[in-house]
């Protein structure tokens, strides 16, 4: 058997980030430009990664849409996974940051793992648990499997790969671009790894792509 790979790709460029929105549960779709990315790092994977692959997605429109190309490419439908999505704001949904910030004025980093910063929204010890659901029942095998989530998202699935626990988090940061790419994989030495972390080489020459700077 080969050694297991799960492929996580952050979603493309979403209305929200180009209207000053929330992210977390705020549901908004691509722009023009992150439809482009999308198609982009569908090719990508599709040059790169040999099938047969699963895909799951955030049911979230942005990460759907990110998914789609990337399920047509390799001719298998993407399955909507809600445990996916971003972190839960809770009551900043839908509000721009400036009155997010106004309305929820925000604690200095780092974050004990049981604080809320939302109301009705998630701890980052919630989120985990809920990121470790899905991880624990995802098959590991042979076929490669392809996340598309969310940046914030990334954070939780690290940490469940690793065996990271949620104080150790609190003091790391994981810096993530629209569509970038990360493998987390499993060595030879049956170690589990992250063997490629935020790879955006697909969107070179296109707006925004900042390369190495």
């Amino acid at each position: 058997m080969g050694s297991p790979r799960i492929i996580v790709v952050r979603h493309a460029e979403s209305e929200h980030h180009i209207r000053r929105l929330s992210g977390g549960w705020t549901d908004t779709s691509l722009t023009e430009l992150g439809r482009r990315q999308a198609q982009a790092v569908a090719a990508r994977l599709a040059r790169e990664v040999e099938g047969p692959v699963r895909i799951f997605t955030s049911d979230l429109k942005r990460a759907a849409e990110t998914a789609a190309p990337i399920a047509a490419a390799f001719r298998v439908e993407a399955a909507p996974e809600w445990r996916l999505r971003e972190h839960n704001n809770g009551e900043a949904v839908d509000l721009t940051i400036a009155e997010m910030l106004d309305r929820f004025p925000q604690q200095p980093f780092p974050h004990a793992p049981d604080h809320r910063p939302f109301p009705g929204g998630e701890t980052a010890r919630e989120f985990r648990a809920r990121v470790s659901t899905f991880m624990d029942e995802l098959v590991l095998d042979d076929v490669p499997t392809i996340l598309v989530t969310h940046g914030g998202t990334l954070r939780p699935l690290i940490a469940c790969w690793l065996g990271l626990s949620d104080d150790l988090m609190a003091g790391i940061g994981i810096s993530t671009y629209v569509t970038g790419i990360t493998v987390l994989s499993v060595s030879w030495e049956g170690l589990r790894e992250v063997g490629r972390m935020n790879d955006v080489g697909h969107l070179a020459g296109m707006p925004g792509y900042v390369g190495l700077a």
